[in-house]
C-alpha cells in the first residue's frame, strides 16, 4: 500500500498547494492521537475526518471567494422572495442562509488575516456587486419557478446551496426544489450555474493541456471519478487510440522540466512567459490538441459534439443564471437558460448536425472555435492559455439575453 507521501509526490501536485494538504494532514494525525488517547475500556470518542475539507477555499483566490460569496447571497435573497410570497420554505430558513453569508463575508472576505494583495481594496465594491446580483440572480430564478407552478399553498420550497447534493458529480452551484406538500412529488426543480461577471466575455471552462483533450475524446479516463495520476490517464488514453506521440508531448509540455509551469517556479512569472512566447509553446500545444481533437473527431463525431457541449456547460444539465454588472450601484443584466429563447434555440440547434471546427494562425495563439449546425453558424469560442499551464474557453453571451 502507498504511502501518502508517495502518493502526493505521484500526483504532481503544486507545491503550495503540496504544503497545504501536509500541514492539514499533520494537525488531523495529531488531533486522532488525542482523542485515541481518551479512549477508555467500553467508550467510543468522535473523530471528525475534514481537516482538509476546506482545502480548496484556503487556496481560494478573490475571484473564487467572491463566486463563493455570489451563491450564498442568491440563496439568501430567495429565500426572502420566497417567505415575502407567503410560500412554503423547508430545510434552511432566510435567518439560516444570512448567517451563511454574512459570516462567510466576515471570515473570507473582510477579516484582516486574508491578504488579496493588490485586491484587497476591492473587496468592499466586490461583496456589493455579488450582492447586487446575487438579489438579480434570485429574482429571475424565482421568475422562471412561478411560471411552472399554478398554487403556491400546495407546495413546499426547499433550497440548497453548493456541495449539499451534487459532491462534485453535479456543476450546480445552487438548487431550488418545489414539491408538492406531504408528497416526495417534485413539481419544479432549478438546478442553477450561478455566474456574476462585468461583461458578457465569460470564461466557461479551465483545463490543464491533457484534461482538455482527455475530457473531450476519453471523459470516462479524467474527470471527477477517476482519481489516477495524469501519466496513467495519458498512457490509458494511448492504449486506446494510439496518438502516443502528440500525447507524451502535450504531457510534456504541461509538466515536464521546460513547461511553462515548471518554468514559473524557477525563473518566476514574467521570465517564464517571456521565454514561453519567444519559443512558440502554446502555439504548439494548441497544434498538437487540435490534431489529436481532429484525429478522432470524423470517426466519432456525435460522441464528441456531446462531450464538447458538457465541457462548455451547453449540455442542459444544469439551470444557466448569467448576471453581468459592471460596477456596484450600476444595472445588473441576467440572463436565463430557462427564459432566453434565443439561447434556447442555440441548445436546440446545436443538437441537429452539429459540427466543431477549428478558426487558427499559426503567427498568433488566439483561437476561434466554431460550432455550426450544418453551414450556419451558431456561435463562437475563444480557445485562450492562463496561468501559464491552463486552457480556457471564452463564449459572448450579449446577444442572447
Amino acid at each position: 500500500m502507498k504511502t501518502f507521501k508517495a502518493y502526493l509526490e505521484e500526483e504532481n501536485i503544486d507545491e503550495g498547494f503540496l504544503r497545504i494538504i501536509q500541514n492539514s494532514f499533520t494537525k488531523l494525525r495529531k488531533k486522532i492521537l488525542s482523542l485515541l488517547k481518551r479512549l477508555e475500556f467500553g467508550k467510543t470518542v468522535r473523530i471528525n475526518l475534514n481537516a482538509v475539507s476546506s482545502l480548496s477555499e484556503e487556496k481560494a483566490d478573490l475571484k473564487s471567494r467572491m463566486g463563493y460569496y455570489s451563491e450564498f447571497c442568491t440563496a439568501y435573497e430567495l429565500s426572502k422572495i420566497i417567505t415575502s410570497n407567503k410560500a412554503s420554505l423547508v430545510g434552511k430558513s432566510p435567518d439560516d442562509l444570512k448567517r451563511i453569508r454574512d459570516n462567510y463575508k466576515k471570515d473570507k472576505l473582510l477579516s484582516k488575516k486574508n491578504d488579496f494583495g493588490k485586491d484587497s481594496k476591492k473587496v468592499p465594491d466586490e461583496a456589493k456587486r455579488m450582492e447586487e446580483s446575487g438579489l438579480a440572480l434570485a429574482n429571475s430564478i424565482w421568475s422562471d419557478m412561478q411560471k411552472n407552478l399554478q398554487d403556491l399553498q400546495i407546495i413546499d420550497f426547499e433550497i440548497k446551496i453548493t456541495g449539499e447534493s451534487g459532491k462534485g458529480i453535479t456543476k450546480a452551484d445552487i438548487e431550488l426544489v418545489a414539491r408538492k406538500k406531504n408528497t416526495n412529488e417534485i413539481v419544479d426543480h432549478i438546478e442553477a450555474s450561478l455566474k456574476a461577471y462585468k461583461d458578457w466575455n465569460i470564461n466557461v471552462s479551465n483545463s490543464t493541456f491533457t484534461s482538455w483533450v482527455i475530457n473531450l475524446l476519453a471523459p470516462d479516463i479524467g474527470g471527477f471519478q477517476t482519481k489516477t495520476t495524469v501519466d496513467s490517464k495519458v498512457n490509458e488514453f494511448v492504449k486506446r487510440y494510439g496518438l502516443e506521440k502528440q500525447m507524451k508531448r502535450i504531457q510534456d509540455l504541461q509538466a515536464g522540466e521546460d513547461s511553462p509551469a515548471k518554468l514559473k517556479k524557477k525563473i518566476g512569472r514574467e521570465a517564464a512567459k517571456k521565454l514561453v512566447d519567444d519559443r512558440g509553446v502554446y502555439i504548439e500545444v494548441r497544434n498538437l490538441m487540435i490534431d489529436v481533437f481532429e484525429k478522432q473527431y470524423s470517426s466519432r463525431k456525435e460522441e464528441i459534439n456531446n462531450n464538447f457541449l458538457k465541457l462548455l456547460g451547453f449540455d442542459g444539465t444544469d439551470d444557466l443564471y448569467l448576471s453581468v454588472q459592471k460596477q456596484a450601484g450600476k444595472k445588473v443584466q441576467v440572463l436565463s437558460s430557462r427564459s432566453s429563447e434565443k439561447f434556447n434555440e442555440i441548445l436546440k440547434n446545436m443538437k441537429k448536425d452539429l459540427n466543431i471546427e477549428f478558426e487558427k494562425s499559426n503567427s498568433k495563439v488566439n483561437t476561434g472555435i466554431i460550432f455550426k449546425s450544418g453551414n450556419i453558424i451558431l456561435f463562437k469560442s475563444n480557445f485562450a492559455f492562463r496561468d501559464l499551464d491552463k486552457v480556457s474557453q471564452f463564449v459572448s453571451f450579449k446577444d442572447w439575453v
